[in-house]
């Protein structure tokens, strides 16, 4: 997140002086950058995950539970880096109604379907997946929109001429 509010600030300012060059390549660091700082997260919790849950619990099973639990979070969290860079985007180029539907599917149009949902279906093993599968849903629906946001911000762009 904090890497984003840098980039929020840059990405608009190249939209504002209506610079189409600077401002994608603005996106494309950020979606760079956005994606190596997600993956190495990703990777060091889920090598760590277990002496993680250990600082808090010692319990054999919550220790197991927690570990895979930790890991169903954040497997696909460079998925969250991009959608939360494209919020971002949207938002950056006047197109506020995307950039908030972008900030809602993740954690309220998909997430809360699945929590109520999987854990029913699957049981104790359904708990693990409601993240991962608005994670998938989220990622999907962003490689969507990504074209679209490019279009908008060059129609904006020379709108703005």
């Amino acid at each position: 997140m904090g890497f984003m509010q840098g980039y929020q600030p840059v990405a608009s300012y190249a939209f504002g002086a209506k610079n189409e060059d600077r401002f994608h390549d603005s996106v494309r660091f950020a979606l760079k950058g956005s994606l190596l700082l997600t993956v190495l997260v990703a990777v060091v919790y889920i090598l760590i995950s277990k002496p993680l849950i250990l600082l808090f619990n010692r319990n054999p099973l919550v220790v197991e539970f927690g570990k895979y639990l930790l890991i169903s979070q954040v497997i696909l969290y460079p998925a969250f880096g991009l959608c939360y860079m494209m919020t971002i985007t949207f938002q950056t180029i006047g197109s506020s109604k995307m950039g908030l539907l972008l900030s809602m599917i993740r954690q309220g149009i998909f997430h809360i379907p699945f929590i109520l949902i999987l854990p029913t279906l699957l049981g104790v093993q359904g708990i693990y997946y409601p993240q991962p599968a608005a994670d998938v849903l989220t990622l999907i629906v962003c490689l969507f929109l990504i074209k679209p946001m490019k279009q908008i911000a060059s129609k904006n762009m020379k709108e703005l001429s």
